[in-house]
């Protein structure tokens, strides 16, 4: 019997070939799984009932216990709850889990800190729409409606929410816990845009959410938006766009991180997308504050990519109104005498906008 060793090795070579593609495609299918796994945790964290306290050095389990729990004598529960074998040492950065339900309520309020044109609330087990009005204070569960108005609130961490026209959001959860300076802020975008000016937190365990039946965005010290609106089948569709800071997006299937200058999508029951770049900000002739005569036209450059453009007109604590239009200009027909800011950015296709353009305005 003659075996050629030239085809032997050609078999074996081969088989090995197979081997490794077989164990490369298993590898990534292993590495997807973990990936996908992985977010799911994450979002459930997000979504669980309990509060993940981040330890910090000379913690203590019963300190822990007084400071956010209910019942000051917990901390038997606390321990057998987190399966602890040293409760006398808690290793800092180390999570303990506690029950929401375990937790002290410590409501606060918002405050209304400016309104423009027609703005309502709805308080707590009423049905009687009233009209909003700067010093309001909203409470956990009042619902907010801009119909062809805005509202800025102000949140108990100092942090600020835009209401734009059309807009709705229920105060889910509003709570401030002193002196530790933990913030639990959850509001609930029922239906159209809000922007978001977050202060940087100084507590790891605190927590803003703005949420939607398509996906919740989690973030700490950041200036975002979110939209909140149906496509043509009737699906919920999530548009996040970051200006500044970091933030998480996460469904019920997986969860996307984005940096500044990016926007993300979320859909009812398909989760979400991935990051796409945000439009840059649109080019003008003249930079900083500038005096005029009304009317006048203001002029910038074609952004590529965009098939339309937001102006809002902004205050120091309020958006007086908000426009659209195809064309790179629009014509400022009256206003009031005063100093003025314009937020001028593009449209893309998928319905994201873009950088803003900061044009500040003297009017004498």
């Amino acid at each position: 019997m003659v075996i050629d060793l030239r085809e032997l090795n050609s078999s074996i070579i081969s088989e090995n070939g197979n081997l490794m593609r077989v164990i490369k495609q298993f590898v990534t299918i292993i590495i997807g799984a973990l990936l996908l796994l992985n977010s799911v945790l994450s979002y459930a964290e997000k979504n669980s009932t309990d509060l993940n306290y981040i330890v910090k050095k000379n913690d203590t389990v019963w300190g822990i216990c007084k400071t956010y729990v209910s019942d000051p004598l917990c901390w038997k529960k606390l321990v057998e709850y987190n399966q602890l074998k040293n409760p006398k040492y808690l290793p800092p950065r180390s999570v303990i889990r506690i029950p929401k339900s375990w937790l002290i309520d410590h409501p606060t309020t918002a405050l209304v800190i400016a309104v423009e044109g027609q703005v309502s609330v709805t308080h707590k087990d009423t049905t009687e729409q009233k009209v909003l009005v700067v010093g309001d204070r909203l409470n956990q569960q009042d619902i907010v409606q801009a119909l062809n108005g805005t509202a800025m609130i102000q949140f108990a961490d100092q942090s600020r929410l835009l209401l734009k026209a059309n807009s709705t959001i229920r105060m889910e959860t509003l709570q401030f816990y002193d002196p530790s300076q933990l913030v639990n802020t959850r509001v609930e975008l029922l239906k159209g845009r809000v922007k978001a000016q977050v202060k940087k937190i100084s507590n790891k365990n605190s927590r803003y959410e703005i949420v939607t039946p398509a996906a919740v965005a989690a973030v700490r010290g950041t200036d975002f938006r979110v939209g909140n609106d149906l496509d043509n089948q009737g699906n919920t569709v999530m548009r996040t766009e970051l200006l500044t800071g970091k933030l998480d997006v996460a469904s019920d299937t997986n969860m996307q991180s984005i940096n500044a200058g990016q926007a993300i999508m979320a859909i009812e029951g398909k989760g979400v997308s991935d990051p796409v770049n945000l439009l840059p900000r649109p080019l003008m002739e003249i930079n900083g504050a500038r005096s005029f005569q009304l009317p006048h036209d203001i002029q910038w450059f074609p952004i590529k990519g965009a098939v339309s453009y937001k102006v809002s007109l902004m205050t120091d604590s309020s958006q007086l109104w908000e426009m659209s239009t195809d064309k790179p200009s629009f014509t400022l027909q009256d206003l009031d005498s005063g100093s003025f800011e314009f937020l001028i950015r593009g449209v893309d296709a998928q319905g994201f906008e873009g950088r803003n353009r900061h044009l500040k305005i003297n009017l004498p």
